[in-house]
């Protein structure tokens, strides 16, 4: 007989990831999100110029910046912003920088969200979503102003992020 007994636990599964995504309109958005896009909008194509308006305003740290070299080459994540590291983690933006979306280990939320990415590049207009998600650690909402571009093939998403609560 063993002198230690643990008892069958079983497995430990996963958390099931849920996620709740509602369609806002642009006034829903924060006015520094909608500073972003309105800046966007006038610049029309993505140019150096919105990089630094987004620098110049200190706005960029509330940004994640993905986009594509090619039609072939996916959507990679080229900066990402303290609102997404302080929700996601450190060693999750390590993992992913420079990474195409498809490698993000948050399965189920990067299918979600890059659903969004691909509706704001091929529309060419900004949208605004409110996500509510549980199961990826503690639970959180947040505010999304999008803003996408796709020319000649490549593409690219700027994504504000506004975090709401962190339960």
């Amino acid at each position: 007989m063993p002198v230690l007994h643990f008892p069958d636990q079983g497995t430990r599964r996963p958390a099931e990831v849920v996620i709740d995504t509602r369609r806002l309109t642009m006034r829903n958005a924060a006015d520094w999100q909608q500073q972003i896009v309105a800046e966007c909008r006038r610049q029309r194509t993505l140019t150096p110029a919105v990089f630094r308006f987004l620098k110049d305003s200190g706005l960029l740290s509330r940004c994640t910046f993905l986009a594509s070299e090619g039609p072939a080459d996916p959507l990679r994540f080229c900066y990402i912003g303290a609102p997404t590291v302080a929700v996601l983690g450190r060693a999750w933006a390590r993992s992913v920088l420079d990474q195409p979306v498809d490698r993000d280990p948050h399965t189920e939320f990067a299918r979600r969200v890059g659903a969004e990415y691909v509706e704001a590049m091929a529309g060419g207009e900004a949208l605004v979503n409110r996500f509510s998600v549980a199961g990826l650690g503690r639970p959180f909402d947040y505010v999304q102003a999008l803003f996408g571009w796709s020319d000649g093939g490549r593409r690219a998403v700027l994504a504000c992020i506004d975090v709401q609560t962190v339960h």
